[in-house]
């Protein structure tokens, strides 16, 4: 085996393994979410309360996951120490996390459920701002593409072990939330043997780490505000395009909420299969042709047609085609996207500036649910199914946002060809490098 031939393995496996770090780690979270809190909230509270009490527990918890995830990515960047800049929030993270998740499951009251929510949602998010700003150092320019639809591939997957366990285990939720966080643990004490150094110029990188085109200031920065306000855009359209699925099943399908639910749920898995598959197959193929912009293309123009077909949806496979369309252009754009960012952000801000990304992500799971339910009531009522709330109107929204995202193209067709101008390296980027741990 050739010198490339073993660099390229040992890429790979870094990859892989930051990808597990990713897959565990918003694995942590999905089990609170789908049966933790709304059971302990259940015990508390009546039932015309805690639906109320639930959703501010989880805005609650969503604010401090926006406010944390670009601090912590920031405190990474400015980390100085014999074990590395990433590596001790990541490790700090996971141990800080299980706790959390331990805590909450003796929580009793309110104010306790809330304080470990926040607390173990900003740990997980010290955890993955860490982990993708590492993976941005690691990974060459040339493979950031097929490394980012793993490494988002690994995110949706994650979330499949905790459902089937809770689905499985439903008297022991509080245990089962704790398998997740005691792999995310064993995976990062893995990932610690991973090279972290701190940039040492623009064009040298310690053994193993690729090198990045660098842009022009100006230019790396209107690309990354175009980067930013397409994953906005993209994130909003598909968080409404997937909004009030069992309700669109009832009211135009099945008329029964019994019926409805795995209906809805095929539809969902769908999606997720479709967003896992985009990911992978389009960031390989978009490594491999070295374009970006038609990959865009592709998951707006898909995700739009996938919202389009929903909104006239009045049988269960038009429902799951659609779902699985948009979930394959929700997949591709999401690989290439977070590829493009790692190519514009300056490499000594790169936790910083991925986790300023992130809040585009944030942002519409937070906003979009408010949002969608004031579209239902828009116009006089849902023209396929007579009903009073008008999903026409909401899926046709979400693909005009998703369209919407092709306005920023011409600000990233210079970074998407890799046509970059030379600036002088940043200052702290001619220090010495950290030693691997």
């Amino acid at each position: 085996m050739s010198a490339d031939d073993r660099a390229a393995r040992t890429g790979r496996r870094s990859v892989y393994l930051l990808a597990g770090v990713n897959l565990t780690g918003l694995g942590s979270l999905t089990a609170p979410v789908v049966a933790g809190l709304p059971l302990k909230i259940d015990a508390l509270f009546p039932a015309q309360e805690r639906a109320d009490v639930l959703a501010t527990v989880l805005a609650i918890g969503a604010l401090a996951a926006l406010v944390s995830n670009p601090l912590f990515g920031m405190l990474s960047d400015r980390t100085r120490g014999r074990f590395g800049r990433r590596r001790p929030w990541m490790l700090g993270g996971a141990l800080a996390g299980l706790l959390g998740v331990a805590a909450l499951g003796a929580a009793d009251s309110l104010p306790v459920i809330v304080t470990c929510w926040v607390f173990t949602q900003t740990a997980y998010n010290a955890m993955l701002a860490a982990t993708a700003a590492l993976l941005a150092d690691i990974v060459p320019d040339s493979r950031r593409a097929a490394a980012s639809g793993v490494f988002t591939a690994a995110a949706f997957v994650g979330t499949l072990p905790p459902l089937v366990l809770t689905a499985m285990l439903p008297r022991q939720v509080d245990a089962v939330s704790l398998v997740m966080p005691i792999i995310a643990v064993v995976v990062v004490a893995i990932a610690l043997r991973l090279p972290d150094a701190a940039p040492c110029t623009r064009n040298a990188a310690a053994p193993g780490i690729g090198t990045t085109p660098v842009l022009h200031a100006r230019t790396a920065r209107r690309a990354f505000t175009a980067v930013w306000l397409q994953r906005l855009a993209m994130q909003s359209a598909f968080s409404l395009a997937s909004a009030f699925t069992i309700y669109l099943v009832i009211d135009r399908m099945t008329h029964d909420p019994v019926g409805a639910t795995p209906v809805a749920m095929i539809a969902t898995i769908a999606g997720g299969s479709g967003i896992v598959i985009g990911a992978a197959v389009g960031g390989a193929w978009a490594s491999r042709l070295r374009r970006h912009l038609p990959f865009l293309v592709c998951g707006a123009l898909g995700l739009a047609a996938g919202a389009s077909l929903r909104s006239l949806a009045d049988s269960p496979p038009l429902l799951w085609i659609a779902s699985s369309l948009g979930g394959l252009a929700v997949g591709i754009y999401l690989a290439v996207n977070l590829a493009l960012a790692m190519r514009v952000i300056p490499g000594h801000q790169r936790g910083t500036y991925l986790g300023v990304l992130n809040i585009a992500e944030t942002i519409p799971q937070v906003l979009a649910p408010v949002t969608a339910a004031a579209l239902l009531h828009v116009g006089q009522s849902d023209p396929v199914s007579g009903s009073a709330d008008n999903y026409f109107m909401l899926y046709l929204s979400a693909a005009a946002v998703a369209m919407l995202s092709l306005a920023t193209l011409p600000s990233l067709r210079q970074t998407s060809r890799g046509e970059v101008r030379r600036s002088r390296p940043h200052p702290t980027e001619t220090g010495a490098s950290s030693s691997r741990m």
